[in-house]
């Protein structure tokens, strides 16, 4: 079992499927979401932001990437013109991202809820152990979606 919970190796299991890429860009890191169109989540990554070329051309080389969907603030216009120019058969889209991190502490606690005496601490409260990220980048994906559908 691979990161929070999937199979990492749904990514190389699920041939013929197409899959959205979401990032939430930032400065030193950046969140990185792969979800097959049908909603089914791949990955959820807190990449460098100077290693994210390389994990991007890992899942456009394997041919299923249907679109990269950039979350519009920090950093979005440098991570979109690197996506154009490096995988120009792929379609970018820039997505508002407002409000996802407090939305991904939201659905991150949805996913891991407190236990023990931090059960009874209000959820606006607690800091979560992890970067949220990743979250923000899967939400920038559902956004993509609802706004295409």
């Amino acid at each position: 079992m691979g990161h929070r919970g999937f199979r990492r190796s749904q990514v190389t299991t699920q041939q013929g499927r197409q899959k959205v890429i979401g990032i939430d860009p930032g400065l030193s890191k950046c969140g990185y979401a792969a979800m097959y169109e049908d909603g089914v989540r791949v990955t959820l990554e807190v990449v460098p932001t100077a290693d994210l070329a390389a994990r991007l051309d890992r899942d456009v080389r394997a041919g299923d990437v249907s679109a990269i969907c950039v979350g519009d603030a920090t950093t979005s216009d440098t991570v979109v013109r690197l996506c154009r120019e490096r995988w120009p058969e792929v379609p970018v889209a820039v997505v508002d991202e407002r409000n996802t991190t407090f939305e991904a502490r939201r659905l991150y606690y949805e996913e891991h809820p407190p236990r023990g005496f931090w059960r009874f601490v209000p959820r606006g409260m607690l800091l979560p152990p992890v970067p949220l990220d990743d979250y923000a980048a899967l939400l920038i994906i559902e956004r993509f979606r609802r706004r295409r559908s």
